[in-house]
């Protein structure tokens, strides 16, 4: 009999900072570390990573941390992490090896006392778990599910992949995942990418950009060069790049270090006994000379349009944009960068008029589709379902999916960052634990920055749930209300519920002054704030940002 507890430090009900907990008996896996690009990128905030803290305190039980892929929303927490806690060993694909070393090497962690290991067939053993890597299709080489086999079956996470084959970009195949399952008692939890549950049919079909693209390096002139924008993550989206560029006879240029390392990985990488077939590549430094060049712009989500912007403005050392250029832009914006990558494109333009947009209705980002959910869970046939890594809305959608491929209603659970799915014997015992530490570290630069967690938690409820104030008079001796209580709202109060709401505050307030014989203001602005939260929580599914301010006269 063991007892499990599975655990979001973040990636539930928001978009990166993906960091998963499942903790066997008094063993700790923990599953990737990632990062997430703020909602508003304009206060010199540059990264939010998880707040580690709940490792911190419980650092002597964790035997390894885990990571799926090279993304950023899946690993690149990681230095901040190793500042913290020493000692530890880092799991993933030779592949992605390569990223995790390239990734922490740019950091000061301050001592070498961790390991990177790169697993592939063999199987760790641990006190209350085996671990087994599980090879999936996904945007690079090297993206890796894990199978926790536990004594109360086995425990199965597949994040960033798709359903099918992508080459050298791996395969998913679920008959065999099954077949690979050693636990007598089968799969007991499947933990799943849910971020993208709202798209109907199978990924694979949704993700080949050739034919929105293939049409500019048929029309475009010899002598001119084409300049494609792109995340460096998404290399599966970028090999269909490079296949045209040697279909079309054009040599590349990769203006982009992390990518051009990729490419030289991949250049080594056989499939089927084969290597791959690439086009020429220049140096990226002589791409002004070549009048038929393929230049490949690539960079983080939150870089890559602040390394355009540096290009127009004539700032870059090495690359200069024409009027004759045709770029293609594949990056459509994260939530929060829309008004940045639309300024842009406003300045490429001013360039060149001949911009090819991508939009986000073209372009598929790696992850699974609603078929690939439903086949995971019907083939698999999980005793339980949780889904990752996505907003609320995605996760709710997921476990649907999950109930109509066979996985009973009840065990399909949908879980807020903190909360706790505990099983105990194979059995689901409670959802309603909480860890203390959960929530969001501000990262500005390579350093912490100077605005508090609070504050962008803040924000991102605000742009998602709406804000309410509440103000009122206290007569400053007795400390009772004077007056009517004035409620404003945006976002969350309608017509429809404006009357329920109302209610709820109005009985908030007036029952905390008329149950409390010593009113100390603070504490009751907080009781309210408290008592407000829940109940529209369990009403409504909001967490409105609450301003509760009273008045003394």
């Amino acid at each position: 009999m063991a007892k499990i507890g599975i655990f979001g430090l973040g990636g539930l009900d928001e978009n990166g900072k993906n960091s998963y907990v499942i903790e066997v008996n008094d063993s700790i896996f923990l599953v990737n570390a990632g990062v997430k690009v703020p909602i508003s990128s304009t206060n010199g905030i540059d990264t939010l990573i998880p707040d580690f803290s709940y490792l911190e305190n419980n650092k002597e039980k964790i035997k390894g941390i885990f990571i799926t892929d090279g993304k950023n929303e899946s690993f690149s927490a990681l230095p901040w992490l190793l500042m913290k806690i020493k000692g530890l060993k880092i799991y993933c694909s030779p592949f992605t090896k390569f990223l995790v070393a390239d990734r922490i090497s740019k950091y000061k962690i301050g001592h070498n006392d961790f390991e990177i290991i790169s697993i592939a067939k063999e199987e760790l053993d641990f006190k209350d778990a085996k671990v087994k890597s599980i090879p999936l299709a996904g945007s690079m080489p090297g993206v890796y599910g894990y199978n926790f086999e536990t004594e109360d079956g086995a425990i199965l996470i597949m994040l960033n992949f798709i359903v099918g084959s992508l080459n050298i970009y791996g395969t998913t195949n679920l008959e065999q995942i099954k077949a690979n399952i050693k636990s007598p008692k089968g799969i007991h939890t499947l933990l799943i990418d849910s971020g993208r549950a709202n798209y109907k049919g199978k990924a694979i079909d949704k993700i080949d950009i050739t034919p929105s693209i293939e049409n500019v390096f048929y029309k475009t002139d010899q002598n001119s060069r084409i300049i494609v924008g792109s995340f460096d993550e998404e290399m599966a989206l970028l090999q269909e790049v490079l296949d045209l560029a040697k279909k079309y006879q054009r040599p590349v240029a990769v203006y982009g270090r992390t990518y051009g390392q990729l490419v030289d990985l991949i250049k080594k990488i056989k499939y089927e006994g084969k290597y791959l077939e690439l086009p020429e590549f220049i140096d990226y430094k002589e791409a002004n000379k070549h009048k038929n060049a393929v230049v490949l712009i690539t960079s983080t989500s939150e870089r890559l349009y602040q390394r355009f912007l540096r290009i127009t403005e004539n700032n870059d050392v090495f690359f200069k944009l024409l009027p004759t250029d045709t770029v293609i832009m594949v990056a459509p914006p994260l939530n929060g960068l829309e008004v940045l990558y639309a300024m842009t494109l406003d300045e490429i333009a001013r360039i060149t008029p001949k911009v090819v947009d991508i939009t986000e209705n073209e372009y598929y980002r790696i992850r699974p589709a609603r078929e690939d959910i439903f086949l995971a869970a019907k083939i698999l046939q999980p005793k339980f379902f949780i889904p990752l890594q996505g907003l609320y809305r995605y996760l709710v959608v997921s476990s649907e999916i999950a109930h109509l491929a066979g996985v009973d209603k009840n065990n399909t659970i949908v879980l807020q960052n903190g909360k706790i799915a505990l099983f105990s014997d194979g059995d689901l015992v409670s959802q309603k634990g909480t860890i203390k530490q959960v929530g969001e570290v501000i990262i500005d630069g390579f350093g912490i920055g100077d605005i508090s967690s609070e504050v962008i938690r803040e924000r991102e409820n605000l742009a998602r749930d709406g804000v309410i104030t509440i103000t009122n008079l206290v007569d400053y001796k007795t400390k009772k209300l004077i007056g009517d209580l004035q409620i404003n709202s945006s976002g969350i109060i309608s017509k429809e519920n404006k009357s329920k709401i109302t209610e709820i505050i109005t009985s908030a307030v007036y029952q905390t002054f008329l149950e409390t014989e010593k009113i100390v203001l603070k504490e009751a602005q907080e009781k309210i704030k408290k008592i407000i939260k829940k109940k529209i929580f369990k009403i409504y599914d909001k967490e409105p940002v609450l301003v509760v301010i009273f008045y003394e006269i």
